[in-house]
C-alpha cells in the first residue's frame, strides 16, 4: 500500500475538522507554508501541525521510545528462538517513566526472562518475577506454541491531559517560521491530536485552560479527530 504523503494526511484531518468547525465562507486550497489557505472575505492561511507529547528528537520521546522498544523485541525474540527453544507468545508492556537506556543489556535480560518463564503456563506474568527489568510493566504469556509464534508490544499506559506548556512549545516553534508563509490576512494554527498514536494520545481539558499569547496566529485550535473534541486557545 502506497505511503500517504504528510500533504494527504493533513488535508485528511482537515477534511474532517471542517466539517465540524464553522468555517469561514470561501474556497478551500491545499498548499504549502501554510498547508490551507482559505480564499473569502479575507484570506486566511491555515498551519497544521501535530501535538506530540515531546519533542521527537529526544531519546526519551514516545516516538523514539517506539522504535527502540520494537527493535529489542525483535532483535531478542530472534536470538532466543535461534538457540532452538519453545516457540510461545509473548506480549510486553513498556514503563515510560524508564526509556530504554541500554539496548544490549534489555536484549540480554528479556532473553533470560523468557528462559525463566518457558515453563510456566498462559497468564499475566506476576511483576516481581522481572523486578530486575524496569523498562517493563507488564508481561502476559501465551504458552500454546505455534509455527510462526510472535512476540508483541501492547500499549500499556496512562492518557495525560493536554500541557499548556507543550502547547505553547508548539506555538513558538510555528510563529519562528511564519517568515516562510504565503502573504494572508490572517493565520490560523490548527493542533492534531492524533489518539492513535501513543506518541499524541491526552485528554483535552476545555475547562479552565488558560489561553496563549501570539502575535502570529489569529486562532489557535486543538483538534482530535473522531472524538470531535475542539479547543481554541486564543
Amino acid at each position: 500500500m502506497k505511503r500517504l504523503s504528510n500533504q494527504d494526511v493533513e488535508k485528511y484531518y482537515f477534511e474532517m475538522f471542517r466539517e465540524i468547525y464553522p468555517l469561514p465562507a470561501g474556497t478551500i486550497t491545499y498548499t504549502d507554508a501554510p498547508d490551507v489557505i482559505l480564499n473569502g472575505a479575507k484570506r486566511v492561511g491555515i498551519e497544521i501541525t501535530n501535538f506530540f507529547l515531546e519533542e521527537g528528537s529526544l531519546p526519551e520521546s514516545e516516538q523514539s521510545q517506539k522504535r527502540l522498544r520494537e527493535k529489542v523485541i525483535s532483535l531478542a525474540h530472534q536470538r532466543f528462538q535461534s538457540e532452538n527453544r519453545k516457540k510461545f507468545e509473548i506480549s510486553f508492556g513498556f514503563n515510560k517513566a524508564n526509556p530504554i537506556r541500554d539496548q544490549k543489556i534489555l536484549i540480554q535480560d528479556i532473553i533470560q526472562l523468557a528462559i525463566n518463564i518457558e515453563k510456566r503456563e498462559t497468564g499475566q506474568i506476576p511483576i516481581n518475577v522481572f523486578k530486575s527489568i524496569p523498562e517493563l510493566s507488564f508481561v502476559y504469556l501465551n504458552a500454546n506454541e505455534y509455527p510462526d509464534a510472535k512476540w508483541r508490544i501492547v500499549q500499556v499506559y496512562d492518557v495525560p491531559v493536554i500541557s499548556r506548556n507543550r502547547l505553547i512549545g508548539i506555538v513558538k516553534a510555528k510563529e519562528g517560521k511564519a517568515k516562510k508563509y504565503k502573504n494572508c490576512d490572517a493565520y490560523w494554527l490548527l493542533v492534531v491530536v492524533n489518539a492513535a498514536n501513543p506518541a499524541q494520545e491526552q485528554e483535552i481539558q476545555v475547562e479552565h485552560f488558560e489561553n496563549i499569547q501570539t502575535n502570529i496566529f489569529e486562532k489557535i485550535i486543538v483538534y482530535k479527530p473522531f472524538f470531535n473534541h475542539v479547543l481554541e486557545v486564543t
